[in-house]
């Protein structure tokens, strides 16, 4: 798998385990059933703007809009998957599960993505092998 794929599917393993599973199902939607970005917004209580910056994310991180279709078509059933591994305490602070830490919501995908690098690796080999397998078992 590209390392451009990889960087979109390690996007959205991140944003899975930090419990916005809401902005994955929006990319879901918009990238493999076509929904507008306003739909999105107000579906999952999001912005017009954030929806379109992740939507722009996931373009640049992939290369088109064609391959971020099949991409995502194929992985965001197992990404959803995933358990996360955060707890709101209230509006404005999670709890990480592994480490038992409190952070600001700002800030734990970045702690994620530093502090339990090795869950979202784990996590995006073992997507990786699904994806593998269903297309070896496609090609027999």
């Amino acid at each position: 798998m590209s390392s451009s794929a990889e960087a979109v599917l390690e996007y959205l393993i991140v944003k899975s385990l930090a419990g916005r599973q809401e902005v994955v199902k929006a990319l879901y939607e918009y990238f493999v059933e076509g929904s507008s970005p306003s739909v999105l917004a107000s579906k999952y209580g999001l912005s017009k703007h954030q929806v379109r910056g992740y939507i722009q994310r996931i373009t640049e991180k992939t290369g088109s809009i064609t391959k971020a279709r099949v991409l995502l078509k194929y992985t965001v059933p197992l990404i959803l998957r995933l358990k996360p591994i955060t707890k709101n305490i209230n509006n404005s602070i999670v709890l990480c599960s592994l480490c038992n830490e409190e952070l600001p919501i700002q800030i734990i995908e970045d702690h994620i993505r530093k502090k339990h690098a090795t869950v979202v690796q784990e996590s995006l080999m073992s997507i990786i092998e699904i994806i593998k397998k269903d297309i070896a078992i496609g090609r027999s």
